[in-house]
């Protein structure tokens, strides 16, 4: 792949170059056309949080695609959305992928996350149908989660699917599904054809059906993050 244009225009999205990282870690079992990173078997409990809706320092918080009830609500930062969308755009036909970074939150009894950066994945091979998270991706994933944005935590994996939709495929079930299976987990896939974007997530063992995003700005970004990660010193 080649670097995004205009990709330092996302304050918060850090991007992962073909810069050599060797690295220490085992290759990930592969399954399909996605590698993955098996780190991921603690649960995390929900901090408390006011939603965003309801606080003064988010404004422009707007809806993309049909909000699922009753079920876990997913506040993207605008910069990471339009940064998911232009490296989609830019990269089809192929598949274009990386991480999602936020908070794991709960007001009274409604369960949310919170979205404020993401770890972008220009290693490894793609396809119109596929994309490949080496392990180099996975420890730099590591490095820029520890060093500049502890508390937070992995919410899971983005990916775009070039024309066919923003339902999970029989690969993505396998892998990236079964690998972020957490209550806090989530699956972003966004179609760059069709301009849609949403999550999947599970719910008791059962697959949810993708639902829509909210999509925020904050007045004050940085700020955001440390208060984000402040709220959950562990």
């Amino acid at each position: 792949m080649r670097p995004l244009k205009g990709e330092d225009n996302c304050r918060l999205v850090r991007f992962v170059s073909r810069a050599p990282v060797q690295s220490r870690d085992p290759e990930p079992k592969q399954s399909g056309g996605k590698r993955l990173h098996m780190e991921l078997s603690v649960s995390r409990h929900p901090i408390p949080y006011h939603l965003p809706i309801d606080s003064d320092g988010f404004k422009h918080i707007v809806t993309d695609g049909s909000i699922a009830t009753k079920q876990l609500l997913v506040f993207l930062s605008h910069d990471v959305y339009d940064f998911i969308r232009n490296q989609s755009r830019e990269y089809s036909p192929q598949e274009i992928g990386g991480v999602l970074l936020g908070q794991y939150c709960i007001d009274n009894d409604t369960r949310f996350l919170i979205v404020p950066t993401a770890v972008a994945c220009d290693l490894g091979s793609a396809t119109p149908v596929s994309i490949q998270f080496p392990p180099e991706f996975w420890q730099r994933v590591e490095e820029v989660h520890t060093s500049e944005f502890p508390g937070l935590l992995r919410i899971g994996p983005y990916h775009s699917h070039p024309g066919y939709g923003i339902h999970p495929s029989g690969t993505d079930r396998t892998t990236i599904l079964n690998a972020f299976s957490k209550p806090h987990h989530i699956s972003l896939i966004y179609d760059p054809h069709s301009d849609q974007i949403g999550f999947t997530c599970w719910d008791d063992g059962v697959l949810k059906t993708p639902s829509g995003c909210f999509i925020y700005e904050h007045k004050q970004p940085e700020d955001l993050v440390r208060q984000l990660m402040d709220a959950r010193p562990e």
